[in-house]
Protein backbone atom coordinates (compact mmCIF):
# COMPACT_ATOMS: atom_id res chain seq x y z
CA UNK A 1 0.00 0.00 0.00
CA UNK A 2 1.49 3.44 -1.02
CA UNK A 3 2.45 5.68 1.55
CA UNK A 4 -0.14 8.61 0.72
CA UNK A 5 -2.99 5.87 0.38
CA UNK A 6 -2.05 4.72 4.52
CA UNK A 7 -2.23 9.05 5.38
CA UNK A 8 -5.74 8.87 3.54
CA UNK A 9 -6.74 5.84 4.84
CA UNK A 10 -5.72 6.02 8.83
CA UNK A 11 -7.96 8.68 9.37
CA UNK A 12 -10.66 7.16 8.17
CA UNK A 13 -10.16 4.12 10.16
CA UNK A 14 -9.60 5.66 13.18
CA UNK A 15 -13.17 7.57 12.66
CA UNK A 16 -14.87 3.87 11.36
CA UNK A 17 -13.53 2.67 14.60
CA UNK A 18 -14.37 5.06 16.55
CA UNK A 19 -17.79 4.74 15.39
CA UNK A 20 -17.90 0.64 15.86
CA UNK A 21 -16.93 1.17 19.40
CA UNK A 22 -19.42 3.43 20.40
CA UNK A 23 -22.46 1.06 18.74
CA UNK A 24 -20.77 -1.68 20.55
CA UNK A 25 -20.72 -0.05 24.06
CA UNK A 26 -24.44 1.03 23.37
CA UNK A 27 -25.60 -2.80 22.91
CA UNK A 28 -24.46 -3.72 26.33
CA UNK A 29 -26.94 -4.41 28.89
CA UNK A 30 -27.36 -1.30 31.29
CA UNK A 31 -25.23 -2.31 34.96
CA UNK A 32 -23.05 -1.73 37.24
CA UNK A 33 -20.21 -2.08 33.99
CA UNK A 34 -21.57 -0.33 31.47
CA UNK A 35 -21.21 3.19 34.09
CA UNK A 36 -17.66 1.91 34.73
CA UNK A 37 -17.17 1.84 31.40
CA UNK A 38 -18.84 5.71 30.02
CA UNK A 39 -16.93 7.00 32.64
CA UNK A 40 -13.54 5.23 31.61
CA UNK A 41 -14.87 6.32 28.09
CA UNK A 42 -15.01 9.96 29.05
CA UNK A 43 -11.49 9.93 30.55
CA UNK A 44 -9.99 7.66 27.47
CA UNK A 45 -9.68 11.27 25.12
CA UNK A 46 -7.99 13.03 27.90
CA UNK A 47 -5.35 9.95 28.28
CA UNK A 48 -5.17 9.44 24.69
CA UNK A 49 -4.65 13.28 23.78
CA UNK A 50 -2.34 13.61 26.92
CA UNK A 51 0.04 11.14 25.48
CA UNK A 52 0.02 12.49 22.22
CA UNK A 53 0.89 15.73 23.30
CA UNK A 54 3.70 14.52 25.28
CA UNK A 55 4.96 12.25 22.28
CA UNK A 56 4.83 15.64 20.04
CA UNK A 57 6.87 17.62 22.65
CA UNK A 58 9.33 15.02 23.65
CA UNK A 59 10.02 14.89 19.75
CA UNK A 60 9.84 18.51 19.45
CA UNK A 61 7.38 18.53 16.79
CA UNK A 62 5.56 22.27 17.75
CA UNK A 63 2.69 22.23 15.05
CA UNK A 64 1.71 18.80 15.87
CA UNK A 65 2.30 19.78 19.73
CA UNK A 66 -0.30 22.84 19.04
CA UNK A 67 -2.85 20.96 17.03
CA UNK A 68 -3.34 18.28 19.97
CA UNK A 69 -3.12 20.67 22.69
CA UNK A 70 -6.16 22.28 20.49
CA UNK A 71 -8.14 19.35 20.06
CA UNK A 72 -7.64 18.67 24.03
CA UNK A 73 -9.24 22.28 24.83
CA UNK A 74 -12.06 21.50 22.68
CA UNK A 75 -13.19 18.23 24.40
CA UNK A 76 -12.91 19.93 27.71
CA UNK A 77 -14.88 22.65 26.90
CA UNK A 78 -17.59 20.12 24.93
CA UNK A 79 -17.50 18.37 28.78
CA UNK A 80 -17.50 21.28 30.87
CA UNK A 81 -19.80 23.51 28.95
CA UNK A 82 -21.76 21.18 26.29
CA UNK A 83 -23.62 18.98 28.38
CA UNK A 84 -26.46 20.89 28.40
CA UNK A 85 -29.21 21.78 25.84
CA UNK A 86 -27.62 24.28 23.53
CA UNK A 87 -31.04 27.03 23.71
CA UNK A 88 -29.26 27.62 27.06
CA UNK A 89 -27.03 29.94 27.52
CA UNK A 90 -23.81 30.42 27.64
CA UNK A 91 -23.37 27.05 25.94
CA UNK A 92 -25.04 28.12 22.58
CA UNK A 93 -22.47 30.75 22.51
CA UNK A 94 -19.32 28.74 22.89
CA UNK A 95 -21.06 26.29 20.72
CA UNK A 96 -21.74 28.54 17.63
CA UNK A 97 -17.76 30.30 18.87
CA UNK A 98 -16.37 26.57 19.08
CA UNK A 99 -17.87 25.28 15.17
CA UNK A 100 -16.54 28.54 13.94
CA UNK A 101 -13.23 28.59 15.23
CA UNK A 102 -12.10 25.09 15.17
CA UNK A 103 -11.88 24.47 11.37
CA UNK A 104 -10.28 27.55 11.43
CA UNK A 105 -7.37 26.65 13.78
CA UNK A 106 -7.20 23.28 12.40
CA UNK A 107 -6.34 24.58 8.78
CA UNK A 108 -4.09 27.39 9.96
CA UNK A 109 -1.98 24.83 11.49
CA UNK A 110 -1.52 22.78 8.37
CA UNK A 111 -0.08 25.96 7.03
CA UNK A 112 2.32 26.92 9.64
CA UNK A 113 5.92 25.35 8.85
CA UNK A 114 7.55 22.83 10.67
CA UNK A 115 9.32 24.33 14.21
CA UNK A 116 10.88 23.20 17.24
CA UNK A 117 9.24 23.73 20.89
CA UNK A 118 11.89 26.52 21.15
CA UNK A 119 11.26 28.62 18.16
CA UNK A 120 8.81 31.67 18.09
CA UNK A 121 6.45 30.19 15.53
CA UNK A 122 6.50 26.97 17.49
CA UNK A 123 5.55 28.38 20.86
CA UNK A 124 2.45 30.29 19.31
CA UNK A 125 1.31 26.92 17.70
CA UNK A 126 1.08 25.31 21.35
CA UNK A 127 0.13 28.31 23.17
CA UNK A 128 -2.69 29.32 20.33
CA UNK A 129 -5.53 27.04 21.55
CA UNK A 130 -5.43 27.82 25.14
CA UNK A 131 -4.46 31.56 25.14
CA UNK A 132 -7.78 31.38 22.45
CA UNK A 133 -9.70 29.40 25.23
CA UNK A 134 -8.78 32.25 27.90
CA UNK A 135 -9.99 34.94 25.51
CA UNK A 136 -13.64 33.20 25.02
CA UNK A 137 -13.57 32.98 28.83
CA UNK A 138 -12.95 36.40 29.13
CA UNK A 139 -14.52 38.21 26.33
CA UNK A 140 -18.28 36.26 27.56
CA UNK A 141 -17.62 37.77 31.29
CA UNK A 142 -17.64 40.90 29.85
CA UNK A 143 -20.71 40.73 28.15
CA UNK A 144 -22.77 37.38 28.47
CA UNK A 145 -24.97 37.99 25.55
CA UNK A 146 -22.27 39.28 22.87
CA UNK A 147 -23.19 36.53 19.98
CA UNK A 148 -26.70 35.45 21.53
CA UNK A 149 -27.83 36.59 18.72
CA UNK A 150 -26.24 35.06 15.95
CA UNK A 151 -25.98 31.93 17.82
CA UNK A 152 -29.14 31.79 18.26
CA UNK A 153 -29.88 32.51 14.20
CA UNK A 154 -27.02 30.18 13.41
CA UNK A 155 -28.70 27.03 15.48
CA UNK A 156 -32.34 27.35 13.65
CA UNK A 157 -30.51 27.29 10.11
CA UNK A 158 -28.21 24.00 10.70
CA UNK A 159 -28.13 21.45 7.88
CA UNK A 160 -27.77 17.60 7.09
CA UNK A 161 -30.59 17.12 10.34
CA UNK A 162 -27.35 17.71 12.08
CA UNK A 163 -26.34 21.69 14.51
CA UNK A 164 -23.58 22.91 12.35
CA UNK A 165 -24.84 26.12 10.19
CA UNK A 166 -24.34 26.75 7.01
CA UNK A 167 -20.85 28.87 7.15
CA UNK A 168 -19.61 26.18 9.34
CA UNK A 169 -20.00 23.51 7.02
CA UNK A 170 -18.67 25.24 4.31
CA UNK A 171 -15.53 26.01 6.65
CA UNK A 172 -15.21 22.80 7.91
CA UNK A 173 -15.46 21.46 3.75
CA UNK A 174 -12.93 24.10 3.08
CA UNK A 175 -10.70 22.67 6.06
CA UNK A 176 -11.35 19.22 4.74
CA UNK A 177 -10.63 19.04 0.78
CA UNK A 178 -7.24 21.43 1.50
CA UNK A 179 -6.12 18.94 3.96
CA UNK A 180 -6.58 16.66 1.30
CA UNK A 181 -4.88 18.12 -1.44
CA UNK A 182 -2.10 18.70 1.17
CA UNK A 183 -1.79 15.25 2.26
CA UNK A 184 -1.41 14.22 -1.45
CA UNK A 185 0.74 16.68 -2.27
CA UNK A 186 3.36 17.04 0.64
CA UNK A 187 2.76 13.26 2.30
CA UNK A 188 3.13 14.48 5.56
CA UNK A 189 2.01 12.59 8.59
CA UNK A 190 0.29 15.84 10.06
CA UNK A 191 -2.41 16.27 7.02
CA UNK A 192 -3.19 13.24 8.18
CA UNK A 193 -3.28 14.25 11.63
CA UNK A 194 -5.63 17.05 10.99
CA UNK A 195 -7.56 15.18 8.27
CA UNK A 196 -8.93 13.03 11.08
CA UNK A 197 -9.43 15.73 13.73
CA UNK A 198 -11.34 17.81 11.13
CA UNK A 199 -13.55 14.65 9.77
CA UNK A 200 -14.52 13.45 13.52
CA UNK A 201 -14.55 16.90 15.21
CA UNK A 202 -17.07 18.32 12.31
CA UNK A 203 -19.08 14.47 12.99
CA UNK A 204 -18.81 15.50 16.89
CA UNK A 205 -20.23 19.60 16.43
CA UNK A 206 -22.78 18.34 13.89
CA UNK A 207 -24.54 15.14 16.16
CA UNK A 208 -23.50 16.58 19.45
CA UNK A 209 -26.93 15.22 20.66
CA UNK A 210 -25.97 11.89 20.53
CA UNK A 211 -25.11 9.89 23.93
CA UNK A 212 -21.32 10.64 24.57
CA UNK A 213 -20.22 11.27 20.54
CA UNK A 214 -17.77 13.69 21.65
CA UNK A 215 -15.73 11.20 23.72
CA UNK A 216 -16.01 8.49 21.50
CA UNK A 217 -14.65 10.63 18.25
CA UNK A 218 -12.21 12.61 20.06
CA UNK A 219 -10.99 8.73 21.61
CA UNK A 220 -10.29 8.22 18.11
CA UNK A 221 -8.50 11.53 17.53
CA UNK A 222 -6.27 10.88 20.48
CA UNK A 223 -5.58 7.31 18.71
CA UNK A 224 -4.88 9.20 15.17
CA UNK A 225 -2.30 11.11 16.41
CA UNK A 226 -0.58 8.85 18.67
CA UNK A 227 -0.42 6.56 15.89
CA UNK A 228 1.30 9.72 13.30
CA UNK A 229 3.33 10.73 16.15
CA UNK A 230 5.21 7.62 17.28
CA UNK A 231 5.56 6.62 13.43
CA UNK A 232 7.29 10.45 13.49
CA UNK A 233 9.32 9.26 16.21
CA UNK A 234 10.31 5.98 14.65
CA UNK A 235 11.32 7.76 11.25
CA UNK A 236 13.19 9.73 12.95
CA UNK A 237 15.27 6.97 14.14
CA UNK A 238 15.14 4.52 11.76
CA UNK A 239 15.44 7.41 8.33
CA UNK A 240 18.28 9.30 7.26
CA UNK A 241 17.16 12.98 7.29
CA UNK A 242 19.59 14.13 4.00
CA UNK A 243 18.25 11.44 1.42
CA UNK A 244 15.00 10.46 3.09
CA UNK A 245 15.61 6.55 3.19
CA UNK A 246 17.08 4.07 5.91
CA UNK A 247 19.94 4.65 7.81
CA UNK A 248 22.71 2.14 9.43
CA UNK A 249 20.07 1.87 12.30
CA UNK A 250 17.43 0.48 9.95
CA UNK A 251 19.68 -1.70 8.02
CA UNK A 252 20.37 -3.81 11.14
CA UNK A 253 16.84 -4.10 11.79
CA UNK A 254 16.22 -5.21 8.98
CA UNK A 255 19.20 -8.16 8.48
CA UNK A 256 17.73 -9.23 11.68
CA UNK A 257 15.05 -10.94 9.27
CA UNK A 258 17.19 -12.08 6.45
CA UNK A 259 16.61 -15.71 5.85
CA UNK A 260 18.29 -17.65 3.64
CA UNK A 261 20.71 -15.91 0.34
CA UNK A 262 21.30 -12.37 0.56
CA UNK A 263 23.61 -10.01 -1.53
CA UNK A 264 25.38 -6.69 0.22
CA UNK A 265 26.72 -3.72 -2.03
CA UNK A 266 28.57 -0.89 -0.58
CA UNK A 267 28.33 2.00 -3.07
CA UNK A 268 30.81 5.10 -2.06
CA UNK A 269 30.31 8.28 -4.32
CA UNK A 270 33.62 9.26 -5.76
CA UNK A 271 35.63 12.16 -5.55
CA UNK A 272 33.36 13.64 -2.46
CA UNK A 273 35.58 15.61 -0.85
CA UNK A 274 36.29 17.22 -4.00
CA UNK A 275 33.24 18.22 -4.36
CA UNK A 276 33.00 19.78 -1.32
CA UNK A 277 35.68 21.45 -1.36
CA UNK A 278 35.33 22.62 -4.65
CA UNK A 279 31.48 24.07 -4.79
CA UNK A 280 30.72 23.64 -0.92
CA UNK A 281 28.48 21.73 1.27
CA UNK A 282 24.95 22.63 0.08
CA UNK A 283 26.13 20.92 -3.63
CA UNK A 284 27.73 18.03 -1.77
CA UNK A 285 24.62 16.89 0.25
CA UNK A 286 22.53 17.42 -3.60
CA UNK A 287 24.76 15.12 -4.52
CA UNK A 288 24.24 12.78 -1.78
CA UNK A 289 20.15 13.21 -2.26
CA UNK A 290 20.64 12.40 -5.93
CA UNK A 291 22.45 9.03 -5.39
CA UNK A 292 20.30 7.89 -2.89
CA UNK A 293 17.16 8.88 -5.15
CA UNK A 294 18.43 7.05 -8.71
CA UNK A 295 19.75 3.82 -5.82
CA UNK A 296 16.08 3.84 -4.72
CA UNK A 297 15.02 4.08 -8.46
CA UNK A 298 16.96 1.54 -9.96
CA UNK A 299 18.04 -1.32 -7.00
CA UNK A 300 15.18 -3.22 -8.69
CA UNK A 301 14.35 -5.10 -5.70
CA UNK A 302 17.58 -3.76 -3.31
CA UNK A 303 16.92 -1.62 -0.64
CA UNK A 304 18.59 1.08 0.07
CA UNK A 305 20.48 2.56 3.13
CA UNK A 306 22.60 5.40 3.89
CA UNK A 307 25.60 3.58 5.96
CA UNK A 308 27.38 7.05 6.66
CA UNK A 309 29.06 9.85 5.08
CA UNK A 310 28.93 8.97 1.24
CA UNK A 311 28.81 5.70 1.44
CA UNK A 312 25.42 3.55 1.10
CA UNK A 313 24.78 -0.05 1.33
CA UNK A 314 22.32 -2.14 -0.96
CA UNK A 315 20.86 -5.31 0.47
CA UNK A 316 19.25 -7.87 -2.12
CA UNK A 317 17.42 -10.68 -0.30
CA UNK A 318 17.17 -14.43 -2.15
CA UNK A 319 19.69 -13.31 -4.84
CA UNK A 320 23.51 -13.77 -5.36
CA UNK A 321 26.22 -11.68 -6.45
CA UNK A 322 26.69 -12.93 -9.66
CA UNK A 323 22.36 -12.17 -10.15
CA UNK A 324 23.04 -8.59 -9.03
CA UNK A 325 25.97 -7.41 -11.16
CA UNK A 326 23.99 -6.06 -13.53
CA UNK A 327 21.55 -4.89 -11.90
CA UNK A 328 24.70 -3.24 -9.92
CA UNK A 329 26.21 -1.75 -13.25
CA UNK A 330 22.86 -0.23 -14.37
CA UNK A 331 22.88 1.94 -11.22
CA UNK A 332 26.37 2.69 -12.08
CA UNK A 333 25.71 3.93 -15.39
CA UNK A 334 22.30 5.99 -14.14
CA UNK A 335 24.44 7.82 -11.64
CA UNK A 336 27.56 8.16 -14.18
CA UNK A 337 25.17 9.34 -16.92
CA UNK A 338 23.42 12.13 -14.21
CA UNK A 339 24.32 15.22 -15.23
CA UNK A 340 24.59 17.68 -11.71
CA UNK A 341 22.66 21.18 -11.85
CA UNK A 342 24.74 23.61 -10.34
CA UNK A 343 22.79 26.63 -9.37
CA UNK A 344 24.38 29.86 -9.57
CA UNK A 345 22.14 32.10 -6.82
CA UNK A 346 23.90 35.15 -7.63
CA UNK A 347 23.21 35.46 -10.97
CA UNK A 348 19.82 33.70 -11.28
CA UNK A 349 17.18 35.05 -13.37
CA UNK A 350 14.08 36.53 -12.79
CA UNK A 351 12.46 35.46 -15.84
CA UNK A 352 11.46 31.05 -15.37
CA UNK A 353 11.69 30.80 -18.95
CA UNK A 354 15.35 32.71 -18.98
CA UNK A 355 16.36 29.87 -15.84
CA UNK A 356 14.45 26.92 -17.69
CA UNK A 357 17.10 27.52 -20.37
CA UNK A 358 20.33 27.82 -18.20
CA UNK A 359 18.82 25.08 -16.62
CA UNK A 360 18.86 22.75 -19.89
CA UNK A 361 22.28 24.57 -20.72
CA UNK A 362 24.05 23.52 -17.39
CA UNK A 363 22.28 20.29 -17.69
CA UNK A 364 24.49 19.56 -21.21
CA UNK A 365 27.41 21.37 -20.41
CA UNK A 366 27.99 20.57 -16.80
CA UNK A 367 31.62 19.81 -15.20
CA UNK A 368 30.37 18.10 -12.70
CA UNK A 369 29.70 14.65 -13.02
CA UNK A 370 28.60 12.09 -10.27
CA UNK A 371 30.26 8.18 -10.26
CA UNK A 372 30.53 5.47 -7.68
CA UNK A 373 32.19 2.87 -7.05
CA UNK A 374 30.69 -0.47 -5.98
CA UNK A 375 31.68 -3.69 -4.14
CA UNK A 376 29.17 -6.85 -3.48
CA UNK A 377 29.30 -10.04 -1.99
CA UNK A 378 26.37 -12.49 -1.39
CA UNK A 379 26.06 -14.54 1.86
CA UNK A 380 25.91 -18.45 -0.05
CA UNK A 381 23.53 -19.27 2.58
CA UNK A 382 26.53 -19.06 5.26
CA UNK A 383 28.45 -16.76 7.18
CA UNK A 384 27.26 -13.71 9.47
CA UNK A 385 25.88 -10.39 8.16
CA UNK A 386 29.45 -8.89 9.28
CA UNK A 387 31.19 -11.08 7.48
CA UNK A 388 29.38 -10.54 4.08
CA UNK A 389 29.68 -7.14 4.91
CA UNK A 390 33.28 -7.06 5.34
CA UNK A 391 33.63 -8.90 1.70
CA UNK A 392 31.52 -6.56 -0.10
CA UNK A 393 33.76 -3.70 1.73
CA UNK A 394 36.91 -5.30 0.38
CA UNK A 395 35.24 -5.55 -3.13
CA UNK A 396 34.68 -2.41 -2.91
CA UNK A 397 38.80 -0.72 -2.02
CA UNK A 398 39.44 -3.23 -4.79
CA UNK A 399 36.93 -1.11 -6.98
CA UNK A 400 38.78 2.23 -5.78
CA UNK A 401 42.01 0.75 -6.45
CA UNK A 402 41.50 0.16 -9.98
CA UNK A 403 40.21 3.17 -11.02
CA UNK A 404 37.15 3.76 -9.67
CA UNK A 405 33.68 4.42 -11.30
CA UNK A 406 33.54 0.21 -11.68
CA UNK A 407 31.58 -2.73 -10.12
CA UNK A 408 34.00 -5.83 -8.53
CA UNK A 409 32.71 -8.81 -6.51
CA UNK A 410 33.93 -10.37 -3.78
Amino acid sequence: MSPIVMRLALPALCFAGALVFRNQLLNLEPGNNTKDLTFLLLQLPYILLALAAMLALLSNHAVEAGATISMLCVYWLIQTQLQIPLETQPAGQIYYLLNLSVPCLLLSYAFIPEQSCRQPLGLVAIALAPVMVILLARTLAFDSDLFLNSAQQALSNSLFNGHLPALSTALYLVAFGTCIGLCIHRQKPLESSLLGCILMSYTTFGWIHLTNISAFMFAGIGMLLSINLTGSLLSIGYRDELTQIGNRRALKQRVKTLRGSYSVAMVDADYFKKINDQYGHDLGDQALRVIAGLLRKTADGGRAFRYGGEEFCLLFKGKSSQEVIDILENIRQEIANYDMVIRDKKHRPKASKQGQKRRGASRRNSDLRLTVSIGVASSDNSGQFDQVLKKADKALYRAKASGRNQVRAA
